[in-house]
């Protein structure tokens, strides 16, 4: 078990040594995207960052009193200087100066997953500053510019960008993508729906699919690309152990078993590609030989794209899901494969598949804040609780129609 706290503490170190901690700073309290880049902040690394300020408090990595005040600086910079338009952040901002880095994108999910984390501070710490900050934040999002109608649905748009030539802007600028899918974003109808008319939020959330396949006899709702981190992005705050959604839908068994058939596909696949099997798996977004690449598994609705590179971090998310599986990874790699672990603990993957063997000496923000997170709620349920029973997403649960479990 020890192990599990080595990593979870250097995890939380990777934030303080990764995150704009210089007072003086525009970019205060921005997280890095990752460490190729020290210079370029992902908005939705800082959202993970600001949730590893309450693990650091909590486990006493950091004084409650230092934890306040990053947090409060944190989302002052959010607040007054971080580029954003109507409430959405730029994904990318510069460190220094919390401006947009370049024409990118505003962006729904990565500014869901930084509000995720502004929730879970403003519930954690009782601190009137931080929840007022907080607050202003939730409240300057304007959810109804992205929601659009399509054959009878209401659903959200991926993005927005104003700027020709563009990140992800094909032809004109403006509005990009869609969220007709099910995967990472279910965060968004969450924070939505306390903003929103109820009968809007539920028709949200009622829009995305839910294409669903099988996987050992029992029916699962895929991703397109059987990615692991999208089944796991949501799922890192908000407590499916104890709630089934509207539709009766248990999302915590369905990352179980996406998690299994992630792990089961590795297992098949383990006489072409040398770093697959039963205790090396984990096929998601991240690090490879061939720059940051999305890998996925079967069951999905297309051909999944996997190079050999297994996602480290993407596993470790297993964790609450697959515990003894995920230990028994963990366990190999520290003694087979030491170049995985390093001063933050494990790094972002590695692939036995290509000559020579390749090992990842990089780390992204959400990776590691993502592993972190459900360490943390594989050990203490710190995360899913305080979020789970703040006020927002209290409300959201019950505008949208989620019950608790009955043994829950």
């Amino acid at each position: 078990m020890s192990r599990y706290h080595h990593e979870l503490e250097a995890s939380i170190h990777f934030f303080l040594d990764h995150t704009n901690l210089d007072p003086h700073s525009p970019g205060y309290g921005l997280t890095v995207d990752s460490t190729k880049n020290p210079a370029l902040a992902s908005i939705a690394a800082s959202g993970f960052a600001l949730t590893a300020w309450v693990i650091a408090a909590e486990r006493g990595v950091l004084s409650k009193q230092q934890a306040q005040e990053i947090t409060r600086g944190t989302l002052d910079t959010l607040l007054h200087r971080a580029s954003h338009h109507r409430g959405f952040f730029a994904h990318f901002l510069h460190m220094d100066t919390a401006q947009r880095w370049g024409k990118c994108e505003y962006s729904t999910i990565d500014t869901a997953l930084c509000l995720n984390g502004v929730i879970t501070a403003a519930a954690y710490f009782h601190d009137s500053a931080i929840r007022d900050l907080a607050a202003r934040l939730l409240e300057r999002v304007d959810w109804h510019f992205i929601v659009f109608e399509e054959d009878g649905k209401a659903l959200f748009h991926m993005a927005y960008n104003p700027d020709a030539g563009g990140d992800y802007v094909h032809g004109a600028p403006g509005f990009i993508s869609r969220w007709d899918m099910a995967a990472e974003q279910k965060m968004m109808y969450l924070q939505a729906a306390s903003r929103l008319d109820p009968a809007l939020a539920r028709r949200l959330y009622a829009g995305f699919r839910r294409d669903t396949l099988t996987f050992d006899g029992n029916p699962i709702i895929v991703n397109p690309g059987g990615t692991l981190f999208a089944y796991h992005f949501s799922e890192a705050w908000l407590d499916t152990a104890r709630y089934l959604d509207p539709d009766g839908i248990d999302w915590f068994e369905n990352t179980r078993l996406a998690c299994l058939a992630n792990r089961q596909f590795c297992i098949e696949h383990a006489s072409q590609y040398k770093t697959y099997h039963a205790r090396s798996w984990g096929l998601s977004a991240g690090d490879s030989p061939f720059g940051y690449e999305v890998a996925g598994s079967e069951p999905c609705l297309v051909p999944p794209h996997h190079t050999g590179t297994v996602s480290i971090y993407s596993a470790l998310s297993c964790l609450p899901f697959t515990p003894e599986e995920t230990w028994a990874m963990m366990e190999y790699l520290l003694a087979e494969h030491p170049q995985t672990w390093g001063k933050y603990g494990f790094f972002d993957s590695y692939n036995l598949a290509v000559n020579p063997p390749w090992y990842s000496r990089d780390l992204y923000g959400i990776d590691k804040g993502c592993s972190m997170l459900m360490l943390e709620n594989h050990l203490t349920r710190l995360v899913w609780d305080v979020y789970t029973n703040s006020a927002p997403i209290q409300t959201a649960l019950d505008v949208l129609g989620f019950t608790k479990k009955q043994d829950g």
